[in-house]
């Protein structure tokens, strides 16, 4: 018996140990998330003239029906080194007025002469996009993680790890779909 209760109290040692890493590191997530959403939402944006240069678009594996891939998203890079995407709508023409965040360069308008693009955007923190949603939830878990972290009773083995894991794994996400999209 007490060999399982020093495992256990090592075991107590290593989140004790690594607990404040690790709010720190979710501390840190944390401003570098807001300082995303202040870039997009908040700091003053700048237009530019710029030519579409080529697309390639992202394919489902299957239609619903079995057959051909669908078209996902649209893919597109500019003259002047600007990417953006557009969810199952292929943007015809080349000569495009664009509007993209003051310091992380993402777009956040595409209008041409005849009609605006915008709504149609899925990249960056566009309310039609999935890294949107895939940062809030990193947020939320983020929140509660912290909140469970910082409580006085402590948290267990099981609630360290699981923290530590799905924290990551949402992170993983956002960052594929900044890759992605």
């Amino acid at each position: 018996m007490s060999n399982n209760s020093q495992k256990y109290s090592s075991e107590n040692e290593f989140i004790i140990r690594n607990k404040k890493f690790v709010i720190n590191s979710l501390l840190v997530l944390t401003f570098l998330i807001s300082l995303l959403f202040m870039d997009f939402y908040l700091l003053p944006k700048t237009k530019t003239k710029d030519i579409l240069i080529s697309y390639s678009t992202n394919r489902a594996r299957k239609s619903r029906q079995g057959k051909d891939k669908e078209i996902v998203s649209y893919n597109y890079y500019t003259k002047k080194g600007h990417s953006f995407s557009t969810k199952n709508f292929l943007i015809e023409e080349n000569e495009i007025e664009i509007e993209y965040s003051f310091l992380l360069k993402i777009v956040s308008e595409v209008k041409s002469k005849d009609e605006d693009y915008s709504k149609y955007l899925v990249n960056g923190l566009n309310p039609n996009g999935i890294h949107i949603y895939s940062c809030t939830v990193l947020l939320l878990s983020i929140a509660i993680s912290l909140k469970i972290l910082m409580l006085k009773k402590g948290c267990s083995e099981n609630t360290f790890y699981n923290i530590i894991c799905f924290n990551g794994f949402i992170l993983f996400i956002c960052l594929y779909m900044a890759y992605l999209f």
